[in-house]
């Protein structure tokens, strides 16, 4: 089974890499902004190797800690300087919940996992190289979120409950 999702993966980027030699689609992504996908109050970097498929990182600070992370994009959009929209299918692996005290004898804490999501390009200007992007993602936090969500409130903490979904927004301009 990984043998032929391997030579799948490899068909799919030797095929886009063919049709890329007439395409006009940018290769580098970089992004300033804040939500799980910049690590926090961060930044995050993209490489497209095909209009379709897109690999990126990021790296930030979530008020508890500094954080990496990685993520894959499957564009249903294919990427292309001509269009202002995009939206891809996001696979992620980062922190995907913190819960941040302020004082007190308990800490703040990021928990990491997998998310999946959308992502939405909205491109602007004559050469679409710069503009917005808005996720949403479904984040698939661990038992010892919750855990450490109960410590808090039995200790005394105010909480907000957890959504079951997190938005990162930022600027991105690509080259």
């Amino acid at each position: 089974m990984k043998k032929r999702i391997l030579v799948l993966f490899n068909a799919l980027l030797f095929t886009g890499i063919l049709n890329a030699q007439n395409s006009t689609f940018n290769h580098f992504d970089f992004g300033v902004g804040m939500g799980a996908n910049y690590g926090g109050f961060g930044f995050s970097m993209a490489f497209a190797p095909v209009p379709i498929v897109s690999i990126e990182g990021c790296f930030g600070y979530n008020l508890a800690d500094p954080n990496v992370g990685g993520a894959i994009n499957l564009h249903i959009i294919p990427k292309d300087n001509t269009k202002t929209y995009g939206l891809a299918l996001k696979s992620m692996y980062g922190y995907n919940a913190v819960l941040v005290t302020t004082f007190g004898d308990m800490d703040s804490k990021s928990f990491y996992g997998l998310s999946f999501g959308l992502s939405n390009e909205l491109r602007f200007g004559s050469s679409k190289k710069s503009g917005i992007n808005v996720d949403l993602l479904i984040p698939l936090r661990s038992g010892e979120v919750d855990k450490y969500y109960d410590e808090l409130i039995d200790y005394g903490y105010e909480m907000t409950p957890l959504l079951p979904f997190s938005i990162s927004i930022g600027y991105h301009i690509e080259f």
